[in-house]
């Protein structure tokens, strides 16, 4: 099966995600034969692609606009090929409380 680990976007830091902002994650993947399906998951839930809502998944990447406090928690990817599927390990996000009167 596929080796498959998430990564946070280079700049970010899982503890210190304040809401409003973007977060960005990476499925990293080393496969042979190639993977067909790839797949992210939020609390062990399936996400799904909703740009109205702010959440694009395009191929190896997950991106989450405008992050709210309900988004923080375990995000991980799966991956899968002929020779079966493998999830990453979960990375943990924690969102803090957008605090107005630090940004005065």
């Amino acid at each position: 099966p596929p080796h498959v680990e998430v990564r946070l976007g280079s700049s970010l830091s899982p503890e210190n995600i304040r809401e409003g902002s973007d977060v960005y994650f990476e499925c990293v993947i080393r496969s042979n034969p190639k993977i067909y399906k790839i797949e992210w998951f939020h609390n062990n839930s399936s996400v799904q692609h909703n740009v109205s809502g702010g959440v694009i998944v395009s191929n190896q990447s997950l991106a989450v606009q405008r992050v709210r406090r309900s988004q923080a928690g375990s995000y991980a990817c799966a991956a899968a090929n002929t020779e079966g599927d493998a999830r990453s390990q979960h990375l943990n996000l924690v969102v803090q409380l957008y605090d107005a009167d630090l940004h005065n």
